[in-house]
């Protein structure tokens, strides 16, 4: 067994507009786990992630902070002690609409790498800076 301590762990910092931290902990690439990714996101107060689908299922976990998800336009308010289960192609966003961070975890099955999925939610940020508002 590893026993990991994520606040030990380096994280990435995702500019604007979805602006947030990424530490992603387990991944092919990261601590040669091929079966899943886990990652600890940390939303920003009144932060968001992209409106965005993945070709695969995501379980995303509310762990602190209150905000809401959309998921083909339904939005559901969101509270710690959450689950929400993201079906393949489902698009999605989380929303801080509080003024603490939010913190999730999330697990992908199966597994991105920690490059395929840093690439792809750094290219959307880059993409949509100047476009959206936090």
């Amino acid at each position: 067994m590893e026993v990991i301590k994520s606040w030990l762990e380096p994280g990435v910092d995702i500019p604007d507009p979805y602006r947030r931290h990424l530490k992603i902990v387990l991944a092919p690439d990261k601590r040669n786990v091929p079966e899943i990714t886990f990652t600890f996101a940390y939303l920003y107060p009144h932060s968001k992630t992209d409106y965005h689908k993945h070709d695969r299922p995501e379980l995303i976990v509310v762990l602190a902070g209150r905000g809401k998800s959309i998921c083909d336009g339904s939005e559901t308010d969101l509270e710690p002690d959450m689950a929400l289960w993201v079906l393949k192609d489902e698009v999605h966003q989380i929303v801080n609409t509080g003024d603490e961070m939010m913190k999730l975890a999330t697990v992908f099955v199966p597994a991105f790498t920690a490059k395929e999925l840093l690439d792809g939610i750094i290219a959307s940020a880059e993409r949509d800076a100047g476009s959206n508002s936090s």
